[in-house]
């Protein structure tokens, strides 16, 4: 009998702990830069995702029974339906943690259900916005120990713009597919796939998106052609004080981006755990026509990032409040909610245990700590914390047990 439908996970507590860690650590940094939370229903009307979706997620869509409603396939189309028919002061941030779904065969890495991590901006026509969110996404690398995350930056208007320049409008979605593929293929790949699909304009094409080293010989290279792309670019730089490197090759697939855009990877070795980009017509798709821009952090990559650094936890709880004897069970208990006022984790036990097996269970969870409540304990106010790894202890009373667990 299968019991977890295909494509999906089921997480019990060691990998469901380290899962919300990440996912707490991402918003605690949206929270900084003052994005607030948005919860949306995993359903939407079909029609509002089709709107959107494009012929591939078409097919990736879990559809009810009665063909009207289906399951989000990310998060941004929610942010859009609403954005677009709220009236809220702007620019409007948001961020938004949760599951999406894509009816596509699960290989090794990729779920049916998976989460996103997203934070958007909405009625901001600024490239301080883009800045912004860069700077974040820069700050969550750091979080997680990756302290020169490889961020790529390019500009659909400059693609656009070449587009018309070399004369590739009728191919411009097939070769914006390929040259998306570069990072991935490599130049001479894509190279030969985009001589084949444009003849001689492929020859132009590669020789500007591939031209210049710096960030400065490249934007230099396209500027007479995308000269408002190019601005766009030059004023997120400017904003910026970590490396950012100019990929014009850069296309992101989706077609609904109309400005910059970018991805970001934690090294040369492991691939891209973010992206975005700015699509200031998708809105309007949805009601009203209106600024849009931003990330998705990849944080299922994040997570396994995580359970890769850091392995599996057993455990939230920082100390067992043990009892000596049953009839001390009471004193734990209005101990552990002294400390629980002050923000400690901490457990009391619930089965009748004696000390030895309180013991044993603190041992089995990997509970850091362990105090023992007694006569003793209560009468003087001072109890033993005891270090379960290294099996120190030390007397304290409450307010140096708050201090100490903190």
């Amino acid at each position: 009998m299968k019991l977890t439908p295909k494509g999906m996970r089921d997480f019990l507590p060691d990998e469901a702990m380290v899962r919300e860690e990440v996912r707490d650590r991402i918003v605690d940094v949206y929270k900084k830069y003052g994005f607030v939370p948005m919860e949306t229903p995993a359903l939407e009307y079909l029609e509002t995702l089709k709107a959107k979706a494009g012929e591939e997620i078409d097919k990736q869509l879990f559809v009810l029974k009665d063909e009207r409603l289906a399951l989000r396939f990310d998060l941004t189309v929610p942010l859009a339906r609403i954005g677009a028919n709220i009236d809220v002061p702007r620019p409007f941030k948001r961020y938004a943690v949760g599951p999406v779904w894509r009816r596509e065969e699960p290989q090794k890495g990729r779920f049916r259900e998976f989460w996103q991590a997203d934070a958007d901006i909405i009625g901001s026509p600024s490239m301080r916005s883009e800045a912004e969110l860069l700077t974040m996404a820069n700050e969550i690398c750091e979080e997680f120990g990756f302290k020169k995350p490889k961020i790529m930056l390019n500009n659909r208007k400059i693609l656009d713009s070449l587009a018309d320049r070399i004369g590739f409008k009728k191919e411009k979605d097939d070769t914006l597919r390929l040259l998306d593929k570069m990072d991935k293929t490599g130049k001479d790949v894509v190279e030969e796939e985009i001589i084949k699909l444009l003849g001689k304009r492929g020859e132009e094409l590669m020789a500007m998106v591939t031209s210049g080293k710096s960030n400065e010989e490249k934007l230099d290279s396209v500027e007479k052609t995308a000269k408002e792309g190019v601005g766009e670019l030059r004023e997120i730089l400017a904003l910026c004080d970590f490396d950012i490197e100019v990929d014009l090759s850069m296309a992101r697939g989706l077609g609904y981006y109309t400005g910059p855009v970018y991805e970001i990877k934690l090294s040369d070795e492991i691939g891209t755990v973010m992206a975005g980009g700015r699509y200031d017509k998708l809105l309007s798709t949805y009601g009203r026509e209106d600024y849009a821009t931003g990330i998705s952090v990849g944080i299922e990559r994040l997570i396994t990032l995580s359970f890769e650094k850091s392995g599996k936890k057993k455990t939230n709880t920082s100390v067992l409040v043990a009892n000596a004897k049953d009839e001390f069970y009471k004193d734990a208990v209005k101990l552990a909610e002294q400390l629980r006022e002050a923000g400690v984790i901490c457990e009391t036990d619930l089965n009748g245990r004696n000390l030895r097996k309180q013991l044993d269970y603190a041992n089995a969870t990997e509970i850091p700590y362990l105090v023992v409540v007694g006569k003793k304990e209560t009468e003087s106010g001072k109890y033993n914390l005891k270090d379960m790894k290294s099996g120190e202890e030390k007397a304290m009373d409450v307010k140096q047990l708050i201090k100490k667990l903190g």
